[in-house]
């Protein structure tokens, strides 16, 4: 039988990039809303606008919403299976 390769820096890079993606989606959301926002004086049209703004909102509240769940949960968990690995007994 082979030998399981276990690469702790594999799963630390895996957290890292998963905070990453995290951090970029609620980044876009904030961009999002504030070139919409920016559009505000330059709109005439009041009742589209407000509704539009309102629903982005929304948008971006579930977004980050979701990406700080999948923060507090995924980095810590791979970062311990890597710590697990690095404490692991050595034959």
């Amino acid at each position: 039988m082979d030998n399981l390769d276990l690469n702790p820096e594999a799963l630390e890079s895996t957290a890292s990039i998963v905070e990453g993606y995290c951090n970029k989606q609620k980044a876009i959301m904030d961009g999002y809303l504030g070139q919409t926002s920016s559009l505000s004086s330059d709109w005439t049209d009041d009742q589209t606008l407000g509704p539009l703004l309102e629903e982005i909102k929304q948008m971006k509240n579930s977004v980050e919403g979701i990406m700080n769940e999948i923060l507090s949960t995924y980095p810590k968990y791979f970062r311990g299976k890597a710590e697990q690995i690095r404490n692991r007994p050595k034959m």
